[in-house]
Order: C-alpha cells, then structure tokens, then sequence
C-alpha cells in the first residue's frame, strides 16, 4: 500500500475476493448458523459483500472515503445484527485510515477501533462466541508483527492462524450474545458462524494485500 492508488486497488480487490470466498462458503455459514438461527448469514453477508463492491465501483478516493462508502453499503443492504456489526466494523476501519499513508501499524489501529466499536455495540467480549473470538486474537498477533517490524503483507499473512484457531476454538463455547444465547449449552459442538465468516474476510485482505 505505498501510494493512493494502489491503496485504492487493494481495498477494491479485498471486497471484491471476500465477496468470492464468502461466496464459496455460503451454504457452510447458513448451516452453523442454522444451529442457532435461521440460517441466513452466509446469505446475508453475500448481500452485503455485493452491495459493497457496488458502492466503491465506480468511486473515487482514498482507502479511507472508499470503505466508509463500503460499510454503509453493507449495512443497508445486508440488515440484521450482522450487517450492522460488520458494516460498522468497516466504516470504522475506513474513517480511521483516512488519507494515509498507510503501514502495518496503521492498519492495526484502524482494525483495533473497528473491532471495539462492535465490541461495544454488539455489548460483547471475547469468550462470548462471536466474531470477536476470531478478530481478538488476529489483532494480538497483528501487534506482535507490527512490534516485529515486518511489512504489511507478512505481518497480516502471520497473523491469520490466530483468527482460524479463535474460530475453531468457538466450538467448546457456550453462547453469550446473539440469538445463540437462547441455546444454552446447546450451542456447544458449533463453531460461531460470525467467527468463521470473518476468517474469511480477513483471508481475503491478506490475498489482496498479496496482490493476488
């Protein structure tokens, strides 16, 4: 990311790859989350991800102006407690980032208030098993790779096993927020789809970040 424009093209290659994977695994998103909804968020995401792509298509600007654009496009289009928790979680990260310039730790930071303005809306915390089980531990790492001094594309590329252990690690959790809480210990033996789903957004940043 060492200029505006080739800023730009990553975070219109990010939506653009998350839209394609979380395409992918749609129907395994709306079965976990069928074990405690109604088994729309692979669906719902794919919503949200097309109407994203659609906002910054056509756009103009920094990285910054483009997801802001995009989290509200998500928002709108996906509804329900996911679209508004992952649309925030990206307008967030947009108006953070601003103008630039833009480096690991930047990114960090953006990410950390992302994730604990949703952390605050969704009145969650890790353990809770929710997305935050997959983004908590991502952001851990991140910071140790920042701290490490890599560039942008390893230290995000090292930082992605946290994530898919924090999602896998949702199975042995009892449910504390969202309709899974209903559940009880019922919800055990499921990993949370939210946690999963955000796996693959953040795969999808680190090809984009790859250039792939």
């Amino acid at each position: 990311m060492e200029s505006a424009i080739t800023a730009s093209q990553v975070a219109r290659l990010w939506l653009a790859n998350a839209l394609a994977l979380v395409g992918e695994h749609e129907e395994e998103l709306g079965r976990l989350d069928a074990a405690a909804g109604d088994g729309d968020h692979g669906a719902t995401l794919v919503r949200g991800l097309r109407a994203a792509n659609g906002a910054v298509a056509a756009a103009d600007g920094s990285v910054g102006e483009l997801l802001v654009q995009a989290g509200a496009a998500f928002s709108d289009a996906a509804g329900g407690a996911s679209g508004a928790l992952i649309g925030l979680w990206i307008t967030t990260i947009g108006q953070q980032l601003g103008d630039g310039p833009y480096d690991l730790a930047v990114l960090y930071e953006a990410l950390l208030s992302g994730t604990n303005c949703i952390a605050r809306l969704g009145k969650a915390q890790p353990g809770d098993k929710t997305l935050l089980d997959a983004l908590t531990p991502f952001l851990a790492a991140l910071q140790t790779q920042v701290a490490a001094g890599v560039t942008l594309a390893d230290g995000w590329r090292a930082a992605l096993p946290a994530a898919e252990a924090g999602a896998a690690a949702t199975r042995d959790m009892v449910a504390r927020r969202g309709r899974s809480a209903k559940l009880g210990e019922r919800s055990l033996g499921h990993a949370d789809p939210g946690a999963v789903s955000m796996c693959y957004l953040l795969q999808a940043a680190a090809d984009a970040l790859a250039g792939q």
